[in-house]
């Protein structure tokens, strides 16, 4: 019994190490952008993904945004027609020690920012 007991401590442990680290944390005047996941890019490597996809946590005050994750990323950010025609406007590498990206301040109205991690990619929407 106790044998069961420690290997389950320190299988708690671990998984509690392996989450992912929080590189920033939110205040009272931070708006959360809500990320939605596309289809994935299929990796011919990789047939099948073994569970499920962890989205990406944007935060965002005024022209800054942050990341709460230590994770490489590319984000774009797209201006869209009423056709539904995307215009690439803004783009950048987040690399992983990296928490925030100042956007120019001459954008001005609605958004739409793409997060690329690996072969997933995540949608939505910033008021600037």
């Amino acid at each position: 019994m106790k044998k069961t007991l420690i290997t389950f401590g320190v299988m708690v442990f671990m998984a509690m190490y392996s989450l992912p680290m929080c590189a920033w944390e939110p205040n009272d005047s931070t708006t959360i952008i809500h990320l939605t996941p596309e289809k994935p890019i299929i990796d011919p490597e990789i047939d099948n993904p073994r569970g499920p996809v962890y989205t990406p946590m944007v935060g965002q005050e005024d022209y800054t945004l942050y990341f709460f994750d230590e994770m490489d990323f590319f984000v774009n950010i797209y201006t869209q027609d009423d056709d539904g025609e995307r215009t690439l406007e803004y783009n950048a590498f987040m690399p992983a020690q990296t928490t925030m990206l100042n956007l120019p301040t001459s954008f001005i109205g609605t958004y739409l920012i793409e997060v690329i991690r690996g072969y997933q990619h995540f949608w939505g929407e910033i008021e600037l």
